[in-house]
Order: structure tokens, then C-alpha cells, then sequence
């Protein structure tokens, strides 16, 4: 079946019990995998091999062992069938491992047991996917809930929609709908919200089958799902040598700390709270440090979606983190240089007066400070990604690994460093 056969074999490694022999199944597709049954094991001269007929019916058990090796073998290639109709990359190992976490409770990482529905499926399940397996599950719990409202508004608005319909007139009529007197809506700000959600389904749904991005069905609306500010504030490069050339009293101690992270923050572009919870041991990438101990790079998990982000430093903030970092500290920067958001916010305006920064000062004003400046600078598309904790979708995902290496850091810096 597409290129996987499957067979029942007796003990195909030949391991010896005075129990008798066990019965596995084979997958063999350009190399084979055993899955153990873990059936009672049978005298060797009961087994025939055939299939339905594996055991000779003149066995006691045999119409059970045979039912048995039947059923999971049908199990095996309703798996394949699945993949199959998605067009998603099976290997041997593969079904193996998804076979064992889904039918035998096996715990397995990376590997969730379910597949994701694919073109004739509902949205309303795809929505279900995302939430428990998804890009969604790493979310905030205040952005989930908004994914299940998205839920239950796209089942009111056509309940039997499928993946395939998501076109441009579906979503013009989901606009629609969410205007009318069917949801208690009120303002095209909340519908936008609703359809920039859609968007980010139809965008994974995309990334999960290699199927092209249809950016124009989102696009031309009656609605402005895609809205910006109509500024964005950030530090330009004279604002930026006043805050890094400010002197302290000893009594400004804090105010000194606060600059210090703030400007990790333009040059990293991690949120504030990203930064303070990076722990000392697994936040440095350890191959490249080894490597060549100015080789710094900081890694870990944004607390918003879940994503990976990986961040050469430039020699500034290179010195920010040596300047902090303590020996034998579980946190990159100690409890007591990193004190709650609000309370950093709250110092970044007392920096602002200093710098006659004319707009509101936040820890948000350093991410966008480093995404205007690397986008002035021409920086790679995935690079930035990659530093961002953007969801870089399946296929690149793949290569992500193979991406952080000293090519990829030597050729950020030569970016970003200042």
C-alpha cells in the first residue's frame, strides 16, 4: 500500500525463550521497522506466516491471534491512508512511532498521535487541531480564548465549512456575518481581529501541507485586517547614542541596570520578559561557545507563542550580559538586576525625560527599535524570523536546526553589530 508493506513475522531477531517465539509486525519501506505485539508467545511450530492464516487453525488460540495481527495491521494502513490523502512525508519510522502513541499509549517526543485534518475537514477541526497540537496550544491563555470564540463563530456562520471552501467569498461572507445581528459584534476592530485569526489558521493549515499561501484571499476587503499603527515608535540612532552615552550617580544604580537592558532589547529584539526568564544553562547556544567562547548566542522560547529564537549578540549587548552574568545563577540575569515589567517601564520614562524621547518609552519600543533598524539594514527575511521567534512554518522549520551555525552567526553580526 503506497510503497509500505506490512507483513506479521516471528521473532525476526531470533532472541531465544523457553516461553516460545513472539509476534511482531514488519514495516518495511527502504529498511524495516518490528513493532512487538506483546501477545502471549506461541510454540514456532503453530506459525504458518500466511496472511489472515498466520497461526494454523489447529492452534487453541488461533482465531484470536489472527484477529489481533489483522486488526493492527488495518490500523497501520489507516495511517498511511491519512497521510496519504494530506500529502504529508511518511517514513517507516514515522508510522511506527505514530501507530505506538496513538493505539498503545506509548509516549513518544514530537509526536502527538494525531493527524491534521486536511482540505475536507472542517475549519471548525482544524481550529480543534491548532488548539491542542498547534501553533495554537503554545499560546497565552488570552489568546486561545480568542481562537475558540473564533471557533464557535465560524460554526455558526457555516458549520459544515471545509478547508477546501476557505476562498475569498467565504471569508466576505464570514465578514458579513460578524457584522450582522447574528453576533453581538459592534466595531469592524473586533471584526478584524477575527478575520487576522482566520488568517493565521489558513496560514498554518498552509505550512502543514506545503500548499502556496493564497495571500489575496485576505486581501482587498471591506475590512482592514491587516492594520498598523499609524506610528511606530522606536529609538532612532541619535536617540539611541544619547541613551547609551548617559552617565549615573551611584544612586541611579537602577536607572543604569534599566538603560543596560533596554539597549539588549534594541539589539535583540526579545521582550522584556523573554529576557529575564533566559536561564543560564541552556540560554547560550553551548556548540558555538565552545567553538570560540566570543561566539555568543541566546536562545530559548518566547512566552507569547512558543517559538524558538535564537540571537547572536553584537558586541553591545555582548557586554551588557557579561557585565551581569554571575557564575552559579540559574537566570541569565540575577532577581536582583531583573524586577517586574511594570516597575522597568516605569524607569524607561524617567530615561526618556533624560533623552527628551518625545513619545512613550516601554520595553515594546526596543523590539521595534531593532525590527526598524534591521529592516533599514536589508537583514534576511528568515534570519529576522529566526531572531524574532516568528513561526518560520513546516518546511522551512526543518532546516532551522542546520540554519545556526557560525555561518548564519558571522553573517547576522556583519548586520547588526555595533
Amino acid at each position: 500500500m503506497i510503497d509500505f508493506k506490512i507483513s506479521a513475522v516471528l521473532n525476526p531477531k531470533s532472541k531465544k525463550s523457553p516461553d516460545g517465539e513472539a509476534i511482531y509486525l514488519c514495516i518495511n519501506r527502504k529498511g524495516r521497522h518490528y513493532i512487538n505485539l506483546n501477545l502471549e508467545k506461541i510454540p514456532k511450530n503453530v506459525w504458518s506466516g500466511k496472511p489472515l492464516k498466520w497461526v494454523n487453525s489447529q492452534y487453541l488460540y488461533a482465531d484470536f491471534y489472527n484477529q489481533v495481527i489483522a486488526r493492527e495491521i488495518y490500523l497501520l494502513r489507516e495511517i498511511i491512508q491519512d497521510f496519504y490523502k494530506r500529502s504529508e512525508i511518511l517514513t517507516a519510522e514515522k508510522l511506527k512511532n505514530y501507530y505506538l502513541v496513538k493505539y498503545k499509549g506509548v509516549r513518544i517526543k514530537g509526536i502527538n498521535g494525531a493527524t491534521a485534518p486536511g482540505a475536507s475537514d472542517k475549519i471548525s477541526s482544524y481550529i480543534d487541531y491548532s488548539f491542542n497540537f498547534g501553533a495554537t496550544s503554545k499560546k497565552a491563555a488570552g489568546t486561545k480564548k480568542v481562537y475558540l470564540t473564533l471557533k464557535n463563530l465560524v460554526t455558526s456562520y457555516k458549520s459544515q465549512a471545509v478547508m477546501a471552501d476557505l476562498d475569498e467569498a467565504y471569508v466576505l461572507g464570514f465578514i458579513d456575518f460578524l457584522r450582522s445581528n447574528a453576533t453581538e459584534i459592534n466595531s469592524d476592530t473586533t471584526v478584524a481581529k477575527y478575520v487576522d485569526r482566520l488568517k493565521v489558521i489558513y496560514r498554518e493549515y498552509c505550512d502543514q501541507y506545503g500548499i502556496l499561501f493564497k495571500k489575496r484571499i485576505f486581501e482587498r476587503l471591506d475590512v482592514d485586517s491587516t492594520k498598523r499603527p499609524d506610528k511606530i515608535i522606536y529609538v532612532n540612532d541619535k536617540q539611541y547614542e544619547l541613551l547609551s552615552g548617559l552617565k549615573f550617580l551611584p544612586e541611579e544604580s537602577r536607572l543604569e541596570i534599566t538603560r543596560d537592558l533596554f539597549l539588549v532589547l534594541c539589539n535583540t529584539a526579545l521582550y522584556y520578559n523573554d529576557l529575564i526568564g533566559i536561564r543560564s544553562g541552556t540560554g547560550f547556544d553551548w556548540n558555538l561557545l565552545k567553538e570560540n567562547p566570543e561566539h555568543m548566542v541566546l536562545q530559548g522560547e518566547r512566552k507569547k507563542n512558543g517559538e524558538e529564537f535564537w540571537i547572536p549578540l553584537n558586541d553591545t549587548a555582548k557586554r551588557i550580559v557579561k557585565k551581569y552574568f554571575r557564575e552559579g545563577e540559574e537566570l541569565l540575569f540575577p532577581k536582583d538586576v531583573a524586577i517586574s515589567e511594570q516597575k522597568f517601564n516605569q524607569h524607561l520614562k524617567v530615561l526618556a525625560e533624560k533623552i527628551k524621547f518625545p513619545d512613550v518609552l516601554s520595553n515594546k519600543v526596543g523590539r521595534k527599535t531593532f525590527g526598524t533598524w534591521t529592516d533599514r539594514l536589508g537583514m534576511d527575511d528568515n534570519d529576522i524570523r529566526m531572531i524574532f521567534g516568528h513561526s518560520p512554518g513546516s518546511v522551512l522549520k526543518k532546516y532551522y536546526t542546520e540554519r545556526k551555525t557560525v555561518e548564519t552567526y558571522r553573517r547576522i553580526l556583519s548586520v547588526i553589530q555595533r
